[in-house]
């Protein structure tokens, strides 16, 4: 009887001992694995998402390049999400590679024709190639769905191409009551005043710029 109860205590510790292994296996499994188990089950969408954060996070000098790298990613994932194309491209503008960002332009604004940026951003591409009646319509264009200073300037720049003197200063000024502390919005305005001869106004907008770049310089 001893000897037949010591045996059922020996099987029922293997019993134990294999148990405790699978469990012990099962952990170690997980946890190697964890992080990619968890990043497949993210959606498509989420996936996509992460990407473009990197790569926002990315977009700055010296490193243009790996923010569109990351947005490739994204739209490989997720080629819906209008913000992706408008951020690969103006990486590209900023690159001088502006076929490349038009193209970029053109997608987000088919999937968001409300897309400002996208617009502004067609816009100096046009301007840049001397297209000035298409980057006028997208000035215009950015303008009516969202007043902005970039747009603004673009747009008083392009007035400014055609010698629609006035019109560009109308614009420097809607531009400066959005951002008054805005230089180079006075400095635009001062060109074109000196080329109708306003003197006494070129002379105000130059210093008026000279000091608010002054004043941040000394901070």
């Amino acid at each position: 009887m001893a000897q037949s109860s010591r045996k059922a205590h020996d099987q029922q510790l293997r019993r134990r001992r294999r148990r405790l292994f699978k469990i012990t296996g099962g952990l170690i499994l997980v946890l190697a694995v964890g992080g990619p188990v968890y990043y497949y089950l993210d959606s498509a969408e989420q996936r996509a998402e992460k990407q473009f954060q990197e790569g926002v996070r990315r977009m700055g000098p010296g490193t243009y390049r790996e923010a569109i790298a990351r947005f490739d990613r994204s739209i490989q994932i997720w080629p819906h999400t209008a913000n992706a194309y408008l951020q690969r491209g103006s990486a590209h503008q900023i690159l001088g590679e502006t076929d490349a960002a038009l193209a970029d332009f053109n997608r987000a604004l088919d999937l968001d024709p409300e897309l400002v940026q996208a617009r502004t951003g067609r816009g100096a591409i046009y301007l840049g190639r001397g297209d000035l009646k298409a980057a006028l319509e997208e000035f215009t264009a950015s303008i009516r769905l969202e007043p902005g200073v970039n747009a603004y300037y673009e747009r008083g720049q392009t007035y400014e191409s055609l010698g629609e003197h006035q019109k560009a200063i109308d614009d420097y000024d809607r531009g400066i009551a959005l951002m008054p502390e805005a230089p180079f919005l006075y400095r635009a305005r001062s060109f074109v005043r000196r080329n109708l001869g306003d003197i006494a106004g070129y002379e105000a907008d130059r210093d008026k710029a000279q000091g608010i770049e002054h004043l941040r310089g000394s901070k």
